[in-house]
């Protein structure tokens, strides 16, 4: 049976336009989508009339304050779990370099012993093939040679094991440094070795630039041979042996007692340096550089703090100065007074111009440090200034732009995105009598109610921010309810109860 119906007049703004599917629905889908609009739309101005501004700015806020201390708590327990997983990493990482460090020295520690093995055998063929050919006259001309082939031979064969384990002890010793490389950055903490190679390689920086033009001037890297310190400063007329220490606290009798022995095991070395670049030696710490000696022939220099002074080389060449004094008259083998006197004059002056550069220090020291109060200061000024006016502008507008993007802006499928200046221009086109908000505050107010995964911040202050996976709504007008005459738009009515408000 048909169903009997009637047609009515609707009226529309003429720059508006409807769904092509609209014309499509049934009498019955009809009525039921006019009656189903005019129903929400009288129970939502019935909820809102009901509502002050304060009730709902009330009500938008403490939903807000709810959602911030939710956020507040989740991040609370995710930086303990944080923690907790850093803590276990670093534990098992200290763990893995501490065994690969013990690794590497015992691997160390064996090729150094097969190495003296290998050396005392060379030693002992050699001396076989000298007695060889002291009772050449004994044997005939074939037995000797074959003899001395023999040897040979395997002279050759040590040699070239020698030569091999040299080069294995060089690929491990490359393999740790490149473990450690990967462990520091992983860990973004130096360990004791790494700290140890830092050491060094400034000292061999700072040496090289400061004897530079020396005559005979020649640095050798000897840190890697047991007994020689870390550096050898080969002069035209004497050699120093240089071990640097980059320590957090004072340097302690142990590296002391350590520098005497090595010294002694060096006959041809008169003069020894124990360089430390941060902090002080203990016992040794009332000046700059201080002496000590061991016998007639044999000085240790103490260098306390080298890279707090302005010049490290000088005070470098300063110590070269007074050890070149010392070996002259070591060789003379004279005590001269003059001699020692001009040794004195020649310390006073040092240890008077070192108290200088000391004195110096310190005032700079001062000086930077009010300057940086001062700055600090300035800093929370500012910051005490922004923070006020970003908080009335955020109190004055964030209720406005929360409601504005709510009924502008819906999540999209991933890839689509809008840069902030476009959502800028739309809303001040939306919101003429906005007031003091510029592009800025908006961009602030935007970054507090969204996620920090959700948008891109821009390089410099005054760039867009790109906010991602959102698009513009689809304009959907929903028929309102009214008499045959005339059906006002609900977009219409929204804008006029906006207005009202």
């Amino acid at each position: 049976m048909e169903s009997i119906v009637k047609q009515i007049q609707l009226y529309i703004p003429i720059n508006e336009s409807l769904s092509e599917e609209i014309y499509t629905l049934t009498p019955q889908e009809t009525i039921l989508l006019i009656k189903t609009g005019y129903n929400t739309l009288i129970s939502a101005k019935n909820s809102v009339s009901s509502l002050t501004n304060d009730e709902i700015y009330s009500n938008i806020r403490g939903e807000m304050k709810g959602t911030i201390e939710n956020l507040q708590e989740k991040i609370s327990v995710l930086e303990t779990d944080l923690k907790l997983k850093e803590e276990s990493i670093e534990k098992h990482i200290g763990k893995r370099l501490s065994i690969q460090q013990e690794n590497f020295e015992y691997i160390q520690s064996s090729q150094m012993k097969e190495r003296e093995h290998m050396q005392n055998r060379i030693i002992e063929l050699e001396k076989e093939l000298y007695k060889q050919k002291d009772v050449e006259k004994e044997f005939t001309n074939k037995i000797n040679e074959e003899a001395v082939k023999i040897i040979h031979h395997e002279l050759e064969s040590m040699k070239t094991i020698l030569h091999e384990k040299d080069k294995q002890n060089e690929y491990y010793k490359h393999t740790f440094d490149k473990a450690l490389e990967k462990i520091d950055v992983l860990t973004q903490k130096k360990s004791v070795v790494s700290i140890g190679k830092q050491g060094e390689h400034q000292f061999k920086e700072i040496a090289t630039s400061a004897f530079r033009d020396f005559d005979s001037f020649e640095l050798a890297d000897v840190h890697n041979i047991g007994g020689q310190g870390d550096f050898h400063l080969k002069f035209k007329d004497f050699t120093i042996l240089a071990d640097s220490k980059l320590y957090s606290n004072k340097v302690n009798s142990t590296s002391r007692d350590k520098i005497k022995r090595d010294l002694k095991k060096n006959d041809h070395i008169h003069f020894a340096w124990l360089v430390s670049l941060d902090t002080t030696i203990d016992k040794f710490d009332k000046a700059p550089f201080m002496f000590e000696w061991l016998t007639d022939n044999k000085c240790i220099c103490y260098i306390n703090s080298l890279l707090k002074y302005e010049e490290p080389g000088e005070i470098l060449r300063a110590v070269w100065y007074c050890c070149k004094i010392l070996y002259g008259i070591m060789v003379n083998d004279e005590s001269d007074n003059k001699e020692i006197n001009k040794l004195r004059e020649q310390e006073l002056k040092v240890r008077e111009i070192a108290q200088k550069m000391v004195k110096n220090g310190r005032e700079r020291e001062t000086i930077l440090s009010q300057l940086r109060g001062n700055f600090d200061r300035n800093d929370e000024y500012i910051r005490d200034i922004l923070n006020n006016e970003t908080n009335k502008l955020a109190d004055n507008y964030f209720g406005i732009v929360v409601e504005w993007w709510n009924s502008k802006i819906e999540e999209a499928e991933s890839g689509e995105s809008i840069k902030s200046t476009a959502i800028w221009t739309q809303f001040k086109r939306d919101n003429e009598n906005i007031g003091d908000m510029d592009c800025n505050s908006f961009k602030d107010i935007l970054c507090s109610f969204l996620k920090e995964d959700q948008y891109i911040k821009p390089k410099t202050k005054a760039g867009a921010l790109e906010i991602k996976n959102i698009r513009w709504k689809s304009v959907t007008n929903e028929f309102v309810a009214a008499p045959p005459s005339k059906i006002k738009i609900q977009t219409k009515l929204e804008n006029e109860f906006v207005d009202k408000r």
